[in-house]
């Protein structure tokens, strides 16, 4: 994700397709991603802080494979970095890596939350 990257924080139509068109299962996943969200993250800061790699390859893993079904193509991409860095013993560049996600998570966010009524 680039400042000027014209794509959108999530795909609309690409939602819709993982939900099957079906609103109210599409409003249902926003909420669990952003109720879900802070805690992968929460995890993914106590991880890099502590050194943990094991820790920090799972929680983002998990945090991609949301992100992946909401569509979240910047959290998926900057996740998908951060659990490279960690299967790489990488962690010294992890903080970069925290950096962009929360960018990512901080662009989708209101997007996802404009999916409500």
């Amino acid at each position: 994700m680039t400042i000027d990257d014209p794509r959108p924080p999530f795909d609309l139509e690409a939602f819709d397709r993982q939900t099957g068109g079906d609103r109210e299962l599409g409003l249902e996943v926003a909420r669990m991603f952003l109720e879900d969200c802070p805690v992968h993250m929460e995890a993914i800061r106590a991880a890099v802080q502590g050194g943990d790699a094991a820790g920090l390859r799972a929680t983002a893993h998990a945090l991609r494979g949301a992100a992946a079904f909401v569509t979240a193509v910047f959290v998926v991409e900057a996740a998908a970095h951060l659990e490279a860095l960690a299967r790489e013993g990488r962690l010294n560049e992890a903080a970069a890596g925290v950096e962009r996600l929360d960018a990512a998570v901080a662009q989708v966010t209101p997007a996802l939350r404009q999916l409500e009524p």
